[in-house]
């Protein structure tokens, strides 16, 4: 692994002057400042379910963003996530950038790519999302809805948000047409302490597919665990578009994320993640929909929970949102509201 991306770094000078020469019309860059907030109360009616009861802030969070190209052959990502408020402001702030140097964990460093793209080939390097789960993953995490009831996350899968799915390392992709894209992706496991030191790595391959209103993201990913055995991770994703409305199911064999006696992720708990959504947008200015997360292990159900989620774009850079949840486990119901401001910031 480290020999074959030292040897991409080798390159990238060669890249990056091939790219050049051959064409700085596709050259751009666009600088984005988004916060969001949003306040989540729950509570548990009656006498029921283990009384569970509280508020956090859900997904409020100051993220940058900046997308640009060099060239038609070269282009880059930055996402940086600079404040976090799901609970507590300054003590999850702190641990954004007590976190740098660790792959075990979130900081405030999510994606740092460069692209290479050469025909039907693309070569990315850097900081990037684990290739696996599906259309869960597929959004900037300042554009996930989720509401919290406890720790449990609802809207959200366990698998989402528990896993540092944020890892070092590079990804071949290679696109058939228009609707089929293969990519081999080798990056640093999130159950490894210290990204390439600690020696632990993951390897992906991803499927996706779009065949006019039917679309699919398969993966299999093996996850090295610090005793170093692999964690194997299978996830099959599929949607259909039905002129307004969007169905989709997604399918993981995993229920959740074990953590160690340091709070941080160590291996995956075995079982099923089933995740059917639906979602319709009738117009630009607004969108809703409803998902529900139902988790299996050992045969048995480990939790249950849905919810409905509605979003109001009153201009196109605000978006005003809200949910409503349940939860099977803590019987408990839960409520958000918020604001998202996509601020353009600088483009060229």
């Amino acid at each position: 692994m480290k020999k074959l991306l030292l040897l991409f770094a080798a390159l990238l000078p060669c890249f990056l002057a091939y790219s050049q020469e051959a064409d700085d019309t596709g050259s751009y860059v666009d600088v984005q400042i988004i916060p969001r907030f949003e306040f989540n109360p729950y509570f548990t009616p009656g006498g029921s379910g283990d009384g569970s009861s509280g508020y956090s802030f859900g997904n409020s969070s100051l993220y940058t963003l900046v997308e640009g190209a060099i060239s038609d052959h070269v282009s880059f990502t930055l996402s940086n996530h600079w404040l976090k408020a799901t609970s507590g402001f300054m003590s999850e702030t702190a641990d954004l950038y007590k976190s740098t140097l660790y792959s075990n964990t979130t900081n405030w460093l999510d994606i740092a790519t460069v692209d290479f793209s050469f025909g039907n080939w693309t070569f990315t390097l850097g900081k990037d999302c684990l290739a696996t789960a599906g259309f869960e993953f597929d959004p900037w995490d300042v554009d996930v809805d989720y509401m919290l009831i406890g720790d449990t996350p609802i809207l959200a899968s366990y698998l989402w948000y528990n896993l540092p799915s944020y890892q070092w390392g590079g990804k071949i992709a290679y696109s058939i047409k228009e609707h089929t894209s293969l990519a081999l992706q080798m990056v640093t496991s999130p159950f490894g302490e210290r990204p390439f030191a600690s020696g632990l790595f993951s390897y992906s391959l991803q499927w996706k597919g779009n065949f006019g209103p039917f679309s699919n993201i398969w993966s299999v990913s093996a996850i090295q665990r610090p005793d170093g055995g692999f964690e194997p991770l299978v996830a099959l994703s599929q949607q259909v578009e039905m002129g307004d409305f969007v169905a989709g199911f997604e399918w993981y064999n995993a229920a959740d994320v074990d953590f160690d006696d340091e709070d941080c992720a160590c291996e995956l708990l075995r079982g099923n993640t089933f995740r059917p959504r639906v979602s319709w947008a009738p117009s630009e200015k607004f969108d809703m929909g409803v998902v529900s997360n139902i988790y299996t292990r050992m045969g048995e159900l480990y939790d249950l929970n849905a919810g409905a989620f509605f979003h109001y774009f009153p201009i196109e850079a605000i978006q005003l949102h809200a949910a409503l949840g349940w939860d099977l486990n803590t019987a408990a119901l839960t409520a958000m509201a918020g604001i998202k401001v996509n601020l353009h910031i600088f483009q060229r």
